[in-house]
């Protein structure tokens, strides 16, 4: 298996329409909004959940209090992500629209950078970088995902050539689940060893998982964060066709995998 790194989700299903991979874990918001442009993908699974993950952090003299302070602010966020999604959220509990707003696209790798140079006020991100951020330049939170999002990342393969190769995918979807088991059980090993793939801290990849939930069942709670995800981009223009969760998810490699199982 050949694993590829990507910077956003969007990016990763640019990848996935060129033939350039046939499996990918990503957020909910690029999936759907990749399936609602015609590409034939699938979710497959689900891979984890989080709420204290994924932060409004603020800029140390931004004067930012609660999410409505972010008025007439400068606002960083990675476009087209579920970190773009969340932002939506918190502007439409305040009442508050994308125009209220300077928002600033930037790769999560990018915002610290955007922050030490006083180039941004705020920012919506996830841990690590949302960590990073605070540490370096005296950022804080204001306000994390809970009670505003489920925020999802799943596993999606392109149907077609699971349909082609069922055994290839099952065999995917059990070397997650193996991968996933082995950390639990190998926690210092495996965050020293992604640490050392991203370029990061092991610190930082620890924060990273212990704020995930790994979850991987289709149950009703993905189906429903899966149609918030579809209505949110559909009420605000981003997608012109309604996909159905229904044709989003297809649990059959999974149950196939749960019942080879010991």
């Amino acid at each position: 298996m050949e694993v590829t790194a990507a910077d956003s989700g969007s990016a990763i299903m640019e990848t996935m329409t060129s033939g350039g991979v046939e499996f990918a874990a990503l957020g909910d918001m690029p999936v759907v909004q990749a399936k609602a442009n015609g590409l034939d993908v699938k979710v497959i699974s689900s891979l984890f959940r989080s709420t204290s993950g994924y932060q409004l952090i603020a800029a140390k003299d931004s004067g930012i209090k609660n999410i409505s302070d972010i008025r007439g602010k400068r606002v960083a966020v990675m476009s087209g992500s579920t970190n773009h999604k969340l932002l939506l959220k918190y502007l439409g509990a305040e009442h508050l629209t994308e125009d209220d707003i300077d928002i600033v696209s930037l790769k999560n790798k990018d915002q610290l950078a955007a922050f030490v140079g006083n180039t941004v006020d705020a920012a919506v991100t996830q841990v690590p970088t949302s960590t990073a951020i605070e540490a370096e330049t005296g950022a804080y939170e204001v306000a994390d995902a809970e009670g505003y999002d489920d925020i999802l990342t799943v596993i999606v393969g392109d149907d077609a050539y699971m349909k082609e190769h069922p055994e290839h995918t099952r065999q995917f979807l059990q070397t997650v689940l193996a991968a996933t088991d082995w950390i639990k059980d190998n926690e210092e090993e495996a965050f020293f060893v992604v640490a050392e793939e991203m370029g990061d801290t092991s610190e930082n990849i620890a924060l990273y998982y212990n704020t995930r939930t790994f979850e991987y069942e289709l149950d009703v709670g993905v189906s429903d964060a899966l149609d918030d995800t579809i209505s949110y981009l559909y009420e605000q223009g981003t997608i012109k066709n309604r996909p159905d969760v229904a044709d989003l998810t297809d649990a059959t490699y999974l149950d196939a995998v749960r019942k080879e199982q010991p």
